[in-house]
């Protein structure tokens, strides 16, 4: 025992669902909740890649010209640009995926702190998990949402896009 504490091992994925599946499954809820107010559907993941051939030297000949799209693009991914694709950017989102993940993580993280604090309340680490799931998603959307508005501006003008304009 270290400062009245008995100290906690977590030696299996057990022990871990014993002492985290109630945090978890209620930040769950949280993110879900989180996600669905965010976005109002399912999202699913999503990978952009701004990619364009301008200003590329190809062949003539279609096959050589198909391998050598191919070799341009795999380049492209990896990392090498050429000036016209310096600035370009690949994106990859989760979508509903990521918002489950980070979901977990914040019901860790709630359940953690709960426990430093020596609180062992289940109302206590239900409440703080479904606060911890819907505020770490929505803070994080939220930096999302910064971050895509600079790659694509013209998307995120309308926040939602089925409202008439009037």
């Amino acid at each position: 025992m270290k400062g009245g504490h008995a100290a906690m091992v977590i030696s299996s994925f057990q022990a871990f669902i014993q002492v985290f599946g109630l945090s978890i499954s209620m930040s769950l809820v949280g993110g879900l909740i989180g996600h669905f107010v965010k976005n109002g559907i399912i999202e699913m993941p999503k990978l952009v890649i701004e990619y364009d051939e301008e200003d590329l030297k190809l062949s003539s000949n279609w096959f050589i010209k198909w391998f050598q799209r191919l070799y341009y693009f795999v380049i492209f991914v990896i990392g090498f640009r050429n000036h016209s694709n310096a600035k370009k950017k690949i994106f990859f989102d989760l979508g509903f995926l990521g918002d489950l993940l980070i979901a977990i993580g914040t019901g860790i993280l709630a359940k953690t702190a709960l426990s430093m604090a020596d609180t062992t309340d289940n109302f206590a680490v239900v409440s703080s998990s479904l606060l911890a799931g819907y505020a770490g998603l929505s803070y994080l959307k939220n930096k999302q949402n910064k971050e895509l508005a600079e790659l694509f501006p013209e998307e995120i003008d309308d926040p939602n896009p089925q409202t008439e304009a009037k």
